[in-house]
């Protein structure tokens, strides 16, 4: 089968590259190993997100699919000690609390309808180039190939790597990596009511001993709550040791007493360290999202960042095709500007943590 562009990862970036080459007349696959149901956790994204939610004509589906308005964050982080971030007062307005079902449904919703074509739970075996194409070997474990192996090639004039921190394509292309920590999230979902603290629809971020806490309501009766650590130290390997030790917490205890935390088992360990690619294209290929850089979840980058690098990485694309050769070019530029000046604001947050006297804080103050 053949392709102008085949986009491995269906993720944020992924569909959001997609949805931007679709609509552009590219004829465009999106390739994933996993299948279209996936276990993602609520996360915050700040008003900066809606002029590109706008521009891809998703703002009015989004607003209908009741993102929790995130008013602010409960802070308990450095010896200043425990205040409140209000963000109706910054110049972008109040973020959201993402539903991260919905979110994406509504990217997946939107890459269809736009022609994009999507094999799910189909892996990249192997990869080649001839004659200013690519070939890609995939096999799948569900029958959407003709022949009885469940083996096909695709063909593409461009790859896109969107499969996040795997970096499945760059990785097999030898692409270099600078990673700038080892931080980890462990994650569960939480129940609640509704009520008091959980009812304010404000994030909570704790700097504790060996890492640091978020809680944030997702919708009326979800939250999530995770412990971001090093892979290296201690971390909890189930929802019931994560629960354990946010107990152990008196600043979290009042709100993990409206929650029913017996209802849930569901339990993730996911890679969040910082990270970028030395090169975030190449001859037919480039990478978008965590794939070119990938940003510690205290910047609330993550979603914006990916749908924003996998607009400007596409558009690059439409652009290359008719021989606007410098836009990938440019493409790399912004991506690798914008994650230096990231790295500088990040580490002046994590030094500002002088009061604990652990692995995890002495590795960030420098």
């Amino acid at each position: 089968m053949n392709y102008q562009v085949v986009i491995m990862g269906a993720g944020v970036a992924g569909m959001t590259a997609a949805l931007v080459l679709a609509k552009n007349g590219v004829k465009v696959a999106v390739v994933d190993k996993n299948s279209r149901q996936k276990q993602s956790f609520g996360e915050c994204v700040h008003g900066t997100i809606q002029p590109i939610l706008s521009e891809l004509n998703l703002f009015e589906q989004f607003c209908r699919d009741g993102h929790f308005e995130l008013q602010g964050y409960e802070v308990d982080w450095d010896r200043e000690g425990r205040y409140e971030r209000n963000l109706i007062a910054s110049p972008y307005g109040t973020g959201w609390i993402l539903n991260r079902e919905r979110f994406d449904n509504s990217l997946f919703r939107a890459a269809l309808a736009a022609g994009v074509d999507f094999f799910w739970n189909t892996r990249l075996i192997d990869i080649g180039r001839d004659n200013n194409k690519w070939q890609l070997q995939l096999k799948s474990t569900e029958r959407v190939f003709p022949n009885t192996n469940q083996k096909q090639y695709l063909t593409a004039s461009y790859i896109v790597d969107a499969t996040g921190r795997a970096r499945v394509l760059t990785r097999k292309l030898n692409i270099a990596e600078k990673k700038a920590d080892a931080l980890m999230a462990c994650c569960t979902y939480l129940h609640h009511d509704g009520s008091g603290l959980m009812g304010k629809q404000t994030a909570v971020i704790k700097s504790s001993p060996n890492g640091w806490w978020y809680l944030a309501p997702f919708s009326q009766t979800m939250a999530t709550l995770c412990f971001f650590t090093d892979n290296d130290l201690a971390m909890p390997k189930s929802h019931s040791a994560l629960l354990h030790q946010a107990n152990e917490l008196t600043y979290l205890n009042p709100y993990l007493a409206q929650c029913d935390l017996e209802k849930t088992t569901e339990f993730k360990a996911i890679s969040s360290y910082s990270s970028c690619v030395a090169s975030c294209v190449g001859e037919g290929w480039i990478a978008i999202g965590d794939a070119a850089c990938s940003y510690d979840p205290l910047s609330s980058y993550g979603i914006t960042s990916a749908m924003g690098s996998a607009y400007y990485g596409a558009t690059a694309i439409v652009q290359a095709m008719t021989q606007e050769q410098d836009s990938l070019a440019q493409y790399q530029q912004l991506m690798h500007e914008q994650f230096l000046t990231y790295v500088i604001d990040k580490n002046k947050e994590y030094q500002r943590v002088t009061h604990y006297d652990t692995d995890f804080w002495k590795r960030r103050q420098y």
